[in-house]
C-alpha cells in the first residue's frame, strides 16, 4: 500500500497591518487663545477627509486661518477661507496634492468674491492659511502666509512648512553679517508677509506633492504666528510630555505656556496637534 503524502504546512498571505482611525481629543484636537488683541482673528476646523470605502478618521484635515488685523474684515476673511477650502477639497476625485491646491485656490478666489459683496470691510480683507492632511502614517500640507508646521520627533522640534513673512530675509542678513541677532528679533517689519491670501493670484506657496511618512511618536502642531511666543526648545519640553499623554492635554499645555508668558502685545494663537500613537 502506498503512504500518504505527508501534509504540507500552508503558507499564509503577509498581510500589513490596517492603520487604525484617528480619535477626537486623544488623537487630534486644538485649542485657542485671543490673546491681547480684541478680537480673535484665527479660524480653524478639522474634517474627516477620508473616502467612503475608508474607515471614517482614518484620514483628517485641520485648515487654519489667521485673519490679517491690519486689514478689515480679518476675521471674516479667515472664516470664509478655512470654510471654501474644507467645502472644495470634499468635492475634488483627484490626488491629495492637487485636491489641496485647489482648494487653497477657491478659498482664495472666495476672498476675492466676497471684496465686491462686502464693502464694508474696505479694499482688502486677507489671511494666512494652512491645511495639513494627516494619515497615521504620513502627512502631507499647503500653505500661505507664516503660520507654522512644527514636527516633533525623537526629542526634537523642527518647522517644516515656509514662512512667507520677512523674518527669513532677516534671518538671511544676520548670516551675512548685515544686521545683529538682536536687530533682526526687533525688526519693525519682521511679521511683514510676503504672501497671504487676498483674494490676488498668489505670489507664494509651499507644498509637499508627495507624502512625507510619520513614526510612532510623532506630534504634528500646527498654528498661528501667535505660538511663536515660545522658543522652540519650550516647545521641545511641552511635546516631550506629550508623549504621555493625548492631544487635547498637549494643546492645553501649548495654550497654557503661552498665557503664562503673558506678552504685553501677545498674538491670537490657535494650536492644532495630530499625535500619532
Amino acid at each position: 500500500m502506498a503512504s500518504k503524502p505527508k501534509s504540507q504546512p500552508v503558507t499564509l498571505p503577509v498581510t500589513k497591518p490596517v492603520p487604525l482611525a484617528f480619535v477626537q481629543e486623544q488623537d487630534f484636537a486644538a485649542r485657542q487663545y485671543r490673546g491681547r488683541r480684541e478680537n480673535q482673528e484665527d479660524y480653524y476646523a478639522f474634517a474627516d477627509a477620508t473616502a467612503p470605502e475608508e474607515e471614517p478618521l482614518s484620514r483628517i484635515l485641520l485648515v487654519l486661518g489667521d485673519g490679517l488685523g491690519a486689514h478689515a474684515g480679518g476675521n471674516v476673511a479667515s472664516y470664509l477661507a478655512v470654510g471654501s477650502f474644507i467645502k472644495t477639497f470634499h468635492e475634488q476625485d483627484i490626488a491629495p496634492a492637487w485636491r489641496l491646491r485647489v482648494a487653497l485656490e477657491a478659498a482664495n478666489e472666495t476672498l476675492g468674491i466676497m471684496l465686491h459683496r462686502l464693502p464694508m470691510v474696505g479694499n482688502t480683507m486677507g489671511t494666512t492659511l494652512l491645511a495639513v492632511l494627516a494619515t497615521p502614517t504620513s502627512l502631507q500640507w499647503i500653505s500661505v502666509g507664516d503660520s507654522p508646521l512644527f514636527l516633533y520627533r525623537e526629542g526634537k522640534v523642527q518647522r517644516i512648512n515656509a514662512d512667507h513673512s520677512l523674518a527669513p530675509i532677516l534671518e538671511e542678513r544676520v548670516k551675512n553679517g548685515e544686521l545683529t541677532e538682536e536687530e533682526a528679533a526687533h525688526h519693525p517689519d519682521r511679521h511683514t508677509l510676503q504672501s497671504a491670501l487676498l483674494g490676488y493670484p498668489l505670489t507664494m506657496v509651499d507644498a509637499l506633492m508627495e507624502p512625507m511618512t510619520l513614526q510612532k511618536g510623532d506630534i504634528v502642531v500646527g498654528a498661528s504666528d501667535g505660538i511663536n511666543t515660545l522658543s522652540d526648545r519650550q516647545l521641545e519640553d511641552l511635546l516631550s510630555f506629550g508623549r504621555h499623554t493625548t492631544a487635547d492635554k498637549i494643546a492645553d499645555a501649548i495654550i497654557f505656556a503661552i498665557r503664562r508668558a503673558n506678552l504685553e502685545r501677545q498674538d491670537n494663537a490657535t494650536v492644532g496637534v495630530v499625535k500619532i500613537s
